[in-house]
């Protein structure tokens, strides 16, 4: 994969685990192509939701929040706004 500008070097999920969709407050939900996040040098994010499914029964959200410029991982799904 080719990311020229990028910060961080792509990988790739665990076997098992698989992007379901993204949301963001700006775009809405994604569940094909990309979903762009941005961190501000003042410490804000764009507030997203990463749903992701781990295996055939299990589902958690990575919650992004936007005043702090942090992530958490919240087991089961989470929606946006």
């Amino acid at each position: 994969m080719d990311t020229p500008g990028l910060p961080v070097k792509p990988t790739r999920l665990p076997e098992g685990v698989r992007f379901r969709d993204v949301e963001t407050a700006l775009e809405g939900a994604v569940s094909q192509g990309r979903a762009l996040t941005r961190f501000l040098p003042q410490g804000y994010a764009t507030p997203t939701w990463v749903h992701l499914e781990l295996g055939e029964d299990r589902e958690v959200t990575l919650v992004v929040r936007p005043m702090l410029g942090r992530a958490e991982i919240v087991e089961g799904r989470v929606e946006g706004p």
